[in-house]
């Protein structure tokens, strides 16, 4: 019998988005807000994490379903099967709270979709997730509860993100999942829209191709934000700083089994230094293996090309970079530099592979994912 065969089924994280902020806007009133999410394990349950981090006000559920994508979104492929909440039908989610939905029986493929339905009678302020690089929808004109219905002709696109959901579980035989915590490069900027091309997309595409008893087949979950710091300011758009959504984002998740840091450029671009951001990156290390898990580090990568960007900063860049090839706190390093930087001006982007400047295209993101070394992920 081989490895995947024998190994029991667990939870596993199979999707995440952090949450960066309510930011002023609302949901509701009588709305249901439809939207989909690729999952990197396939199982035959789920459950999803649902999170009023950021509204003075609780957040209540009153109804909530999932299920697969129909042929053409936000439709749903049969009927959805409600999330039940110990129990009841809804869930009243206090400021700062997160609570977890009850197991729900429902077959996912890997790397599959699904679609989630939440219902809310009143007007709702939105903890979200502001570039999921999808469409999420909501219907319009209080019509109520629609998280039963599998026709999606009532929903109209409502954001590119998503709302309220932070984490879903698998209930897989998978070995486990790799959180990266970043910032707009984690989080995709400049990547193609709709087409799930994030460096983590692509890395999860590598680990999932090897054979079911390799110990590199690791889910990669992502946990950017875009402008978001290592332990710089945070804000209703940037997010908490790393630091402080650590536990949240990475170490409270289920069967994680590496947390990636990549983040520290916008640090630099607000005028941090490098001691500064080496000093909590050894402390983020230190916290991470706390819990059993291994740390391991992203370089910095090139924005010379990029608005606002300046020799000072380039400088502090080199530098912390150079502490990370050096450093032995962590268990391994990703080095995004040699796929990304461009020979003919060092320090910036390929062009080739450049969307602003700042921020790789999709091209840029395989770049990235095919030039690590996977045997860095154990």
């Amino acid at each position: 019998m081989s490895t995947h065969e024998e190994r029991e089924q667990r939870w596993v994280t199979g999707w995440t988005a952090s949450l960066s902020g309510a930011g002023g806007a609302f949901a509701g009133p009588d709305a249901t807000i439809r939207q989909t999410m690729r999952t990197v394990w396939g199982g035959d349950a789920v459950r999803i994490r649902i999170s009023n981090p950021y509204s003075y006000a609780p957040l209540r559920v009153d109804a909530a379903s999932i299920g697969l994508p129909g042929s053409t979104l936000p439709d749903i492929a049969g009927e959805p099967v409600a999330l039940r909440f110990r129990g009841a039908s809804g869930v009243l989610v206090h400021p700062g709270d997160a609570v977890w939905s009850d197991p729900a029986v429902l077959p996912v493929p890997t790397r599959g979709e699904v679609v989630i339905s939440i219902h809310v009678s009143a007007p709702t302020e939105v903890s979200g997730h502001p570039w999921g690089n999808r469409f999420s929808w909501t219907t319009m004109g209080a019509v109520g509860d629609l998280t039963a219905q599998s026709a999606g002709a009532a929903f109209r696109p409502w954001t590119t993100g998503s709302a309220w959901v932070d984490a879903i579980d698998v209930r897989t035989s998978g070995a486990g999942s790799i959180v990266a915590v970043g910032d707009s490069i984690t989080d995709g900027a400049g990547a193609d829209f709709g087409t799930d091309t994030r460096w983590t997309d692509l890395l999860t595409e590598r680990t999932l191709a090897l054979d079911a008893a390799d110990p590199r087949r690791l889910g990669i979950v992502n946990a950017g934000i875009g402008g978001n710091t290592v332990a710089g300011f945070g804000n209703s758009e940037v997010g908490p700083n790393v630091v402080s959504r650590l536990e949240r984002d990475a170490l409270s998740l289920s069967g994680i089994r590496a947390v990636i840091i990549a983040a520290g450029s916008n640090d630099l671009y607000l005028g941090g230094t490098a001691d500064a951001l080496i000093a909590e990156w050894e402390r983020i290390a230190e916290r991470i293996h706390v819990r059993g898990m291994r740390a391991l580090i992203a370089t910095i990568v090139p924005r010379g090309g990029g608005y606002g960007w300046a020799a000072p900063m380039e400088r502090e860049r080199e530098r912390a970079n150079a502490w990370i090839h050096r450093q032995s706190v962590y268990d391994g390093v990703i080095d995004f530099i040699p796929a990304l930087d461009d020979p003919q001006e060092p320090g910036s982007l390929r062009p080739d592979l450049d969307a602003d400047g700042t921020h790789p295209n999709s091209k840029g993101y395989r770049a990235m994912a095919e030039g690590v070394d996977l045997d860095v992920l154990i």
